[in-house]
């Protein structure tokens, strides 16, 4: 500031000029004793992001807070990293206020800057309320060492705050001061990783449960597992209560009561007990977004938690087809997959493999299509020459685990690391029959053999199912049939183990009129017959007989009405 130099004039308009002198250097008085804390209460050093995360050091930070009741000017302020000095910028903050110091605000090519991280990352700071709400300036001679360090805030050459941290802490974890009045330093256990603009999450409040972490993963019988572990790092105890797990489809951290999946009891709580919930729970879709929120306390930030978890659709990408013991002109093993959700899926991230080794499927972005087919190989070539002129989707993978013979477990795992599909076969089939899952509804469950040599890789599978039952089990839909109003009538069947299977139509005089299935493996599925004989005449209106029959096991009749 420049107060003016020179001799005093005593004239009238000399004494105009002293009064105007006088009330320049009252005005600077008063910028100056307001930038100078008012004992204890001024500003502080409050929050370091000194192990950046992912080792973008652009990502660098100091937050400073202003624990009194006056607005400061912090131009008269410095700050003192490593020896090194820098003037702050010539800004107020007003009381009970956070600003952020960071050493690169807006991103700038492939370089991430603190608005890109902890803002909105539209390249505008302050443009969205919600998280942009504090003044974040950037510093560029901002430099903090992972391991240790100290960083000085000074005014008028007296260190006023003094924040010092001595080791690396956790990737992307910040330093934060436990209280403003004290020198405890700790490592942010927000779920974010930090928390600048905000009260620090190490701050102690009277009322405070914390998550500390919530799990979720594909459980059994469709059903999604969660874990949820909360604590009371509150200085007073908390009363029983609940936990509620509510669908987010918005992600904004809101649900009303329509969302609601289960509400979750808990006992009372004294400070420091931690406690941990696990459940299982149906949920809807196939990678359906929860929200888990804890009872509202003087901490709202560390109360809910946004988790992907797995509906009862899942897995959105399955285990369709393989063959494990090529044979004759093939002589590639391959294993087929198929997107039976209604989204595209990136196998990127995705692994295939035996029970011992999972390879990645593809090393860069790979999109199936909703309800496509893709086969794996470590040898495309072999498959285009055996199946040519068919035209299908391949991927060739750069590491292969091969498929045992005699039986192996064939593993398919997700991005989100869980094994989203799996099969253990106990034979091969031979004659390059391939293995197949079921298409028909009721039967996605069911694995058989292909009825086509070669199966049926990228399209659907045209499966004869395992036989399951101890007696033959069978269903004639519908009956009475009727060629005019019913098209066809389905046949379903189950049936035990055997080496042949028989399925014929007799008339009420014992001759066959349709011979349905013969010299084939037993096997359970269905079947279709349009009312005719194997000459293709349509038989007369009347009653026959549907025997069925595993020779040696088990057969069984069961009569049939053709009506008009």
């Amino acid at each position: 500031m420049v107060f003016g130099s020179g001799a005093i004039d005593t004239s009238a308009g000399g004494k105009g000029r002293m009064v105007g002198r006088r009330l320049q250097l009252l005005i600077c008085t008063i910028i100056f004793l307001a930038a100078i804390p008012p004992g204890f209460g001024g500003v502080i050093i409050n929050e370091v992001m000194s192990n950046e995360p992912g080792g973008d050091v652009t990502l660098e930070w100091i937050e400073l807070f202003n624990n009194s009741d006056i607005n400061i000017f912090l131009g008269f302020y410095n700050l003192e990293i490593g020896g090194n000095s820098m003037a702050l910028p010539g800004v107020g903050i007003e009381p009970m206020q956070y600003i952020v110091l960071c050493r690169k605000l807006l991103i700038e090519g492939t370089t991430p800057g603190f608005e890109s991280r902890w803002g909105d990352s539209s390249g505008v700071w302050g443009d969205d309320s919600t998280l942009e709400y504090y003044p974040a300036l950037e510093i560029s001679d901002i430099r903090l060492d992972n391991d240790s360090g100290t960083i000085k805030l000074n005014f008028a050459g007296t260190t006023l705050s003094t924040f010092r941290w001595s080791k690396s802490g956790k990737d992307g974890i910040s330093w934060e001061r436990q209280n403003p009045a004290d020198s405890v330093i700790l490592n942010s256990v927000d779920a974010a990783g930090s928390t600048p603009g905000t009260l620090n999450s190490i701050t102690p409040q009277q009322y405070d449960l914390a998550l500390l972490q919530v799990d979720a993963w594909p459980d059994t019988a469709g059903l999604a597992g969660f874990s949820i572990m909360f604590a009371n790092v509150g200085e007073q105890a908390f009363s029983s209560d609940y936990i509620t797990l509510a669908y987010d489809p918005n992600f904004d951290g809101i649900a009303d009561s329509s969302d609601i999946i289960a509400v979750l009891g808990f006992p009372s709580m004294m400070p420091d007990d931690t406690l941990r919930i696990v459940t299982s729970i149906e949920l809807q879709g196939y990678y359906p977004y929860v929200l888990v929120s804890l009872p509202p306390d003087d901490r709202p930030r560390n109360d809910k938690r946004l988790i992907q978890a797995f509906g009862k659709e899942y897995p959105p990408v399955v285990l369709s087809e393989f063959i494990a013991d090529p044979q004759e002109n093939l002589d590639q093993e391959w294993v087929e997959l198929k997107n039976r959700s209604p989204f595209d899926v990136d196998l990127k991230d995705w692994y295939l493999g035996d029970s011992i080794n999972l390879y990645p499927i593809v090393d860069t972005e790979y999109i199936l299509s909703a309800g496509g087919y893709v086969v794996l190989c470590r040898d495309s070539a072999a498959l285009i020459n055996y199946y040519s002129p068919q035209e299908f989707l391949i991927i060739q993978m750069s590491s292969w685990a091969i498929l045992n013979d005699r039986g192996d477990l064939i593993r398919l795992r997700d991005n989100l690391g869980y094994i989203a599909d799996s099969l253990r076969y106990g034979f091969v089939y031979g004659g390059n029959f391939s293995w197949g899952r079921g298409e028909e509804s009721g039967m996605t469950d069911r694995w058989g053999r292909a009825k086509e040599s070669g199966g049926t890789p990228g399209r659907a599978n045209e499966i004869y199912y395992q036989p399951s039952a101890k007696e033959i089990n069978l269903k004639a839909v519908p009956n009475p049939f009727s060629y005019s109003r019913d098209g066809t009538m389905t046949i379903q069947f189950s049936v035990p183990p055997g080496d042949d299977l028989i399925m014929r139509i007799y008339d009420l005089e014992g001759r066959i009129v349709r011979t349905l299935i013969d010299d084939l493996p037993a096997f359970d599925g269905q079947i279709s017959w349009d009312g005719r004989t194997d000459a293709g005449r349509m038989l007369s209106v009347g009653m026959y007989i549907l025997f069925i029959e595993i020779p040696g096991a088990d057969q069984y009749k069961q009569t049939i009405v053709i009506a008009p």
